[in-house]
C-alpha cells in the first residue's frame, strides 16, 4: 500500500511539474568557444569544449533521471497496478518479466526501476535533446514529441508490443491502451518542461560554480552505465572541442530543421501501420 501511495505521490509531481513548467523552450548556452580571444591558450579552447559538453550532459542526466522515476518508473508501477486490479482473475499469474501480477514489492519496483524505467527514461532523454529544435515550438512541442515515440518505438520495443504475452493475462486491451498511451505523452511533456526550465537555470561549468553545476550530474555518478556512456564523449569532446559546436549548429539550422522535421515524419509514416496493427490487436483483448 506504502509504495503504491509513493507511487501516485511521484507521478503526481510529474504531472504538475510538466504542465507548470510546460511552454519553457529548451535554451542552450553559447559555445564556449564563439567569446573566446585570439590569445586564448590550446588547452584553453579544449577545456572550454569539455565545459560545453558537460552542460549536456548534466542536462541529460537530470531529464533522464527525473521522467524516469516520476513518470515511466511510477507511472509505469500504477498503470501496471490498475490493470491488475482490473483483472482479478489473473492474479499471481507471471508476467514476461517474471513479475508476480497483484505483488507490489520494493524488490520487483526496484527492479522495473533499473531495469526497465530508467533505461527507457535516459533513452527518450537522449532522442528528445537530438531532435528537440524539428519539435514546433510552444507548448505542443513536448505532447509531440510524446505521440512521436508512441508511434514510432511501443509497437516495436514497448510498451505496446503486441506479442507481448501480458496483454493476454491483464486487461481489457483498450484500458492497456489509453494508460500507456497516456504515460508516452506525459513522459514528452515532461522532458521537455524539465529540459525548459532546467537549461535557463544551469550556468556553464566554471571554478567558481561547482556548488551548482556539479550536482545535476551526480547521478550519472551512481547509476553507472549512464556514467559509462557519458565517459567517452569527455575524451572526444576535450580531443576535438569544435566538434559538439559544430553539430548543434548543423541541427538547429534552417536545413538541420527541414531535414529533420522530414526524418521525423518518414519515421511516424513507416511506423504508423505497425501502430495501428498493435493497438488494434491490444484493444480487441
Amino acid at each position: 500500500m506504502l509504495l503504491t501511495v509513493v507511487c501516485c505521490v511521484l507521478l503526481a509531481a510529474g504531472i504538475f511539474l510538466a504542465v507548470v513548467w510546460n511552454g519553457e523552450r529548451l535554451t542552450p548556452p553559447d559555445a564556449p568557444m564563439a567569446r573566446a580571444s585570439p590569445g586564448d591558450s590550446r588547452i584553453g579552447r579544449h577545456l572550454a569544449g569539455l565545459r560545453l559538453y558537460l552542460w549536456w550532459a548534466a542536462l541529460f542526466t537530470v531529464m533522464g533521471t527525473a521522467s524516469g522515476a516520476l513518470v515511466t518508473g511510477a507511472g509505469g508501477r500504477l498503470a501496471m497496478r490498475i490493470l491488475a486490479l482490473t483483472s482479478p482473475g489473473a492474479r499471481y499469474r507471471i508476467t514476461e518479466a517474471g513479475a508476480t501480477i497483484g505483488a507490489i514489492t520494493l524488490e520487483g519496483t526496484f527492479s522495473l526501476l533499473v531495469f526497465g524505467a530508467l533505461p527507457a527514461a535516459f533513452a527518450s532523454a537522449a532522442l528528445y535533446l537530438l531532435v528537440e529544435p524539428w519539435l514546433p515550438a510552444g507548448r505542443a512541442a513536448g505532447p509531440v514529441f510524446g505521440v512521436v515515440l508512441l508511434v514510432t518505438v511501443s509497437p516495436f520495443i514497448e510498451p505496446l508490443r503486441a506479442d507481448n504475452i501480458d496483454f493476454a493475462i491483464v486487461g481489457p486491451g483498450w484500458l492497456s491502451v489509453l494508460l500507456f498511451s497516456a504515460l508516452a505523452i506525459l513522459q514528452g511533456a515532461l522532458l521537455a518542461a524539465i529540459a525548459g526550465r532546467l537549461s535557463r537555470a544551469l550556468p556553464l561549468m566554471s571554478a567558481s560554480n561547482l556548488r551548482k553545476t556539479l550536482p545535476p550530474l551526480l547521478p550519472a555518478v551512481l547509476l553507472f552505465p549512464v556514467g559509462a556512456l557519458l565517459a567517452p564523449g569527455l575524451l572526444v569532446t576535450f580531443v576535438f572541442p569544435k566538434l559538439l559546436p559544430w553539430f548543434l549548429a548543423i541541427r538547429a539550422s534552417r536545413r538541420g530543421v527541414v531535414v529533420g522535421r522530414t526524418l521525423l515524419a518518414i519515421a511516424v509514416v513507416l511506423a504508423t501501420p505497425s501502430f495501428i496493427s498493435a493497438i488494434s490487436s491490444i484493444w480487441s483483448r
